[in-house]
């Protein structure tokens, strides 16, 4: 990964798998800094993409926000859809977030 504005960052922690069963390419990310960060993102190798992907962000404004039985669901996972353009694409990963990106391949017919 690339960050947007290239000065070192050191609150984004990344890791990449491949899941043998599905074929879907699972990016994790962790921005523990307070403020989003714009990443470039650059899948060697990835070929056959969709031009979307599904997204399970857990994020909160504040790092000690906490759920409670007043508020239950103030720390919980959301599912969205990212746009993608092929294997680079920009992203920016929310402050205080884990960020789960499941990119599904298309197997391509021999």
């Amino acid at each position: 990964m690339i960050y947007a504005d290239q000065d070192p960052v050191k609150a984004l922690y990344a890791s990449a798998s491949h899941d043998d069963h599905t074929g879907d390419v699972i990016l994790k990310v962790v921005n523990a800094s307070a403020e989003g960060i714009d990443t470039a993102v650059h899948l060697k190798g990835a070929s056959n993409l969709p031009r979307s992907a599904q997204a399970i962000v857990l994020c909160s404004e504040n790092a000690a926000d906490e759920n409670s039985l007043h508020a239950p669901d103030k720390v919980s996972p959301k599912t969205q859809t990212l746009s993608l353009g092929g294997p680079d694409f920009q992203h920016v990963f929310p402050g205080n977030s884990l960020t789960v990106l499941r990119i599904g391949t298309q197997k391509s017919t021999p």
